[in-house]
């Protein structure tokens, strides 16, 4: 299991705690979805169900469409299915998408706060459209370069031999990666969001317990000392401190919407 998938499984109990961000997502996401009436009863695959806080909404929108349920993490899948059992149209899967070969293919993918972790995102994308029928579409969230830039400024600062490996994707990135897998992007916007927290403690205790801390984006080679840490959460809350409310984090999402061509020649 990698290590985002190891990361996600252990925060399956912990993970809707502080879970405005995502719901905040998933509701803007929702927005920007195909109309119930287009969509009809086609099948939709969702792309890191985690416990369900989309799917629910998914659920809501498109009552009579068939869903998948796909995550990484079967904990994650676990606690989806506690919530609804063996409800008509809904069926659940523990895969990697990099590695899911579905029995047949969708009419739509829809995923928040995910793809990003698919990496690379071009060989992610290639098999998504392989995994709808032609004209089919995929909307979904990201989020890219510039989230949580305080947290990596600070950490940069004070543990400069300590930073991640990876970096999330820029917009043009992903787009890039949808572009040359295939894809034709039919609407595309970024929103930047900033969270408040009670304190720098309660911040990194609530990525953490949201399973963000795992991963190349947010490993290091060399985790961050006792002194270390305790200085970062010193630092930042004076350097981001939000008035007498607290501190502040900035997460920047990419919402899109693609489809995949309609047949040519067989294909």
């Amino acid at each position: 299991m990698s290590l985002v998938a190891r990361r996600f499984s252990r925060a399956a109990q912990t993970y809707e705690r502080g879970a405005g961000l995502h719901r905040h997502v998933a509701a803007r996401l929702i927005e920007r979805m195909p109309d119930p009436d287009e969509l009809g009863t086609g099948s939709i695959l969702e792309v890191g169900c985690g416990t369900g806080v989309f799917s629910e909404q998914i659920r809501q929108r498109y009552p009579q469409a068939p869903l998948c349920l796909l995550d990484v993490s079967e904990p994650m899948v676990a606690c989806v299915r506690e919530r609804w059992g063996n409800a008509p149209g809904l069926r659940y899967v523990v895969a990697d998408v990099r590695e899911y070969h579905p029995d047949a293919p969708f009419d739509w993918v829809f995923s928040s706060s995910v793809l990003h972790w698919a990496t690379p995102l071009d060989r992610t994308f290639t098999g998504l459209r392989g995994m709808l029928v032609p004209g089919g579409g995929i909307s979904a969230a990201v989020m890219i370069d510039g989230t949580l830039g305080e947290l990596h400024a600070l950490r940069r600062r004070i543990a400069p031999g300590k930073m991640p490996g990876g970096r999330l994707p820029s917009r043009e990135e992903v787009v890039s990666a949808m572009q040359s897998s295939g894809f034709s992007v039919t609407t595309a916007d970024e929103e930047t969001i900033q969270t408040r927290y009670h304190s720098a403690d309660d911040f990194l205790c609530t990525i953490h317990a949201q399973g963000l801390t795992g991963g190349p984006v947010s490993r290091a080679p060399a985790p961050l000392s006792r002194t270390e840490l305790k200085r970062l959460r010193k630092e930042y809350d004076v350097a981001f401190r939000d008035g007498a409310s607290g501190v502040f984090a900035t997460f920047v999402v990419f919402y899109f919407t693609a489809k995949r061509p309609m047949a040519i020649n067989g294909e």
